[in-house]
């Protein structure tokens, strides 16, 4: 359970095949140069392969091959480099950026480094928040909309805190309080106040937690809490608005806001929830919940996919493209079988042509370099 148990110009060999796409893809070419499509046009970030690098909705966040970290802005005419040195652990979310140096934890905002904290023990990005321990200030706190807001106090000596974070939430446990607390929305407040151990999984505004006084688990999104279950869950997940769990009749269940719906009879082989997808494999094959109810991704298990939004990109049988949506509809995303290896950056799919080169799918738009 991934909860707590505290817990520039168009350059030569370029095909514009349809009008522009706002597009920000990066991906490197088989001659290891790093590339970036922003706005229809190619343009190379460096001319050897990065050893990280995180698609960001205005440009390209990476690690060189100096272990520098760089800012490939669009449109800009060459990359800046942040950091020159090595960053002892680096993190990427969405448009959200920290890494720590030393105990000295830094943020990516405005296209600059900018020091948030030093010593920093421990800390975790999600899109929209970086969560941080501070033994100076001895306090678990919240980076968030520009303002670092305390949580709780971290006693000296204390044991370590715990927490678990979504998009845009918090769960953290007070072991001596024996209470469960809730940040979301720049708002902190209770789930349960009478906790022997904290139990939560956390999501895009939605939470699922274990209440000891209700002795039930319970779900929020946006609302009122909701009974789930009666039984501790075996396992839970959570994406943008979407819980699923395996509860003590090791059925598999999922809960978006309305009733629970229950998709499987005995425990699944695995099960993920990403994004507004929840795919698991049950009976050899690979299902999706839908808007129109589970169903087969394929009539085998692909050898690849990659879930970004409300859709799964994968390889069929003939290694072409396909896409399942949660409203049921199907795409076919390229028709040239025999593809090696392809990745997805929002609305965007990028892949290796069997013919050679690297086409980029925006949409309806395709990019070929």
């Amino acid at each position: 359970m991934r909860g707590l148990y505290f817990i520039a110009a168009l350059l030569s060999g370029i095909v514009p095949l349809l009008s522009s796409a706002q597009c920000v893809v990066p991906f490197v070419t088989t001659l290891d140069r790093t590339m970036l499509l922003s706005e229809g046009r190619f343009a190379e970030v460096d001319a050897r392969p990065p050893r990280t690098m995180h698609a960001m909705s205005d440009g390209l966040f990476f690690t060189d091959h100096e272990q520098r970290l760089c800012l490939h802005a669009a449109g800009a005419g060459s990359a800046q480099v942040l950091e020159h040195r090595a960053a002892d652990e680096l993190q990427v979310s969405g448009d959200r950026a920290a890494w720590r140096s030393g105990d000295t934890l830094k943020v990516l905002r405005g296209g600059r480094a900018h020091v948030l904290a030093t010593g920093v023990e421990r800390f975790r990005v999600s899109d929209s928040l970086v969560v941080f321990t501070d033994s100076i200030a001895h306090e678990l706190a919240v980076f968030w909309r520009g303002q670092r807001i305390a949580l709780a106090t971290v006693e000296r000596g204390s044991e370590r805190p715990q927490w678990t974070q979504g998009a845009n939430t918090i769960t953290f446990f007070d072991r001596s309080q024996r209470r469960v607390s809730f940040f979301h929305r720049g708002s902190l407040r209770t789930l349960t106040d009478s906790a022997d151990v904290g139990i939560a999984v956390n999501g895009n505004d939605i939470v699922g937690y274990w209440d000891d006084v209700r002795d039930e688990f319970m779900g929020e999104l946006n609302a009122a809490p909701v009974r789930l279950s009666g039984m501790k869950p075996v396992s839970a997940q959570a994406g943008d608005g979407l819980l699923a769990f395996v509860d003590g009749t090791l059925k598999l269940k999922a809960w978006q806001g309305a009733g629970v719906i229950t998709l499987t009879d005995s425990m699944p082989a695995q099960y993920w929830v990403k994004d507004r997808v929840l795919l698991y494999l049950w009976a050899g094959k690979l299902m999706m919940l839908t808007g129109k109810g589970p169903m087969e991704v394929e009539s085998h298990v692909p050898e690849q996919w990659k879930v970004s939004g409300d859709r799964v990109v994968y390889l069929d049988i003939n290694r072409e493209l396909r896409a399942l949506h949660t409203d049921g509809r199907r795409e076919r995303i390229a028709r040239e079988p025999g593809i090696a290896r392809f990745d997805v950056f929002g609305d965007a799919v990028v892949y290796d042509a069997p013919s050679g080169g690297t086409v980029v799918r925006c949409g309806r738009r395709r990019y070929v370099y």
